[in-house]
């Protein structure tokens, strides 16, 4: 690895508009810490992603783009590339979401297995703010929290890992499924790492733009299939049918829609 590079990020890519993936690879090929960005595509991707990505390629030497193995789905793409990361920090950016360009140098001043920011939440034109749905993660609220769970349920995107310590969890757990929608990326997998005594690092600012939208997106598959991930990771961390009521109630809301569309319902009804 080049000693310029300071961090690796790993962008899953299944099928995306091309005018949000460019936004989204360009903010962190740009980034003001020189990265490796790592695109690892699906066989449904569609051949103007590929095309996008490989002139990208001629303009940036930081850009490598892999295919997922048959099969793998979502988890199986980021385990890819965890494998290729050339860097021992390792951040997960999803291809419709973009990086503030200074969001990966904040973090690498933490030094958190995990280190997680404040995420801004936008409409689908990348410029309305949904103000009511942007949120800002506070340390002493997170050490507050009562259980691993809670604390995983917590944290946000942009999130920057410590590459041994992915490494020792095996990554993405690829026995649950294809899960995204439950929330394998940034529920799971951060639950998993809590467990095995992963050290976090909050950095108290917005630095990971969410485009909320009601385009393909994992997170808004058919609800019953998210719910039959979450109850498979419900069962993988032996929670309590007690427990597993409420987290249930907690998350299963948010399926389905855009998240700003589930607050306004919830909103309204007081």
């Amino acid at each position: 690895m080049p000693r310029s590079l300071q961090a690796s990020i790993v962008v899953p890519l299944l099928d995306q508009r091309d005018e949000w993936l460019e936004q989204c690879l360009r903010s962190a090929l740009e980034q003001s810490a020189r990265c490796e960005v790592i695109v690892v595509h699906s066989p449904r991707v569609r051949q103007s992603n590929l095309e996008l990505v490989a002139g990208l390629m001629h303009e940036f030497d930081n850009l490598v783009l892999t295919p997922e193995k048959p099969g793998r789905g979502f988890s199986g793409a980021i385990n890819a590339g965890i494998a290729l990361a050339s860097a021992d920090r390792i951040g997960l950016l999803l291809s419709d979401d973009w990086l503030e360009r200074d969001a990966v140098e904040q973090c690498l001043g933490h030094p958190g297995d995990i280190v997680s920011t404040g995420q801004t939440s936008y409409a689908a034109d990348g410029a309305t703010v949904f103000e009511e749905i942007t949120r800002v993660p506070c340390w002493r609220t997170f050490e507050d929290l009562p259980s691993l769970e809670r604390k995983a349920s917590y944290l946000s995107h942009f999130f920057l890992f410590r590459k041994h310590k992915l490494q020792e969890i095996g990554g993405a757990d690829e026995d649950l499924g294809d899960i995204a929608g439950a929330g394998i990326d940034d529920f799971e997998m951060i639950w998993t790492l809590l467990e095995h005594g992963a050290t976090v690092s909050i950095v108290e600012r917005s630095l990971y733009n969410y485009r909320d939208h009601s385009d393909e997106r994992l997170t808004l598959r058919r609800r019953e299939d998210s719910l039959a991930g979450l109850e498979r990771i419900l069962s993988k961390h032996r929670v309590t049918p007690a427990d597993r009521a409420r987290i249930v109630a907690a998350h299963s809301r948010w399926y389905g829609e855009p998240i700003h569309r589930v607050h306004d319902r919830l909103k309204a009804r007081g």
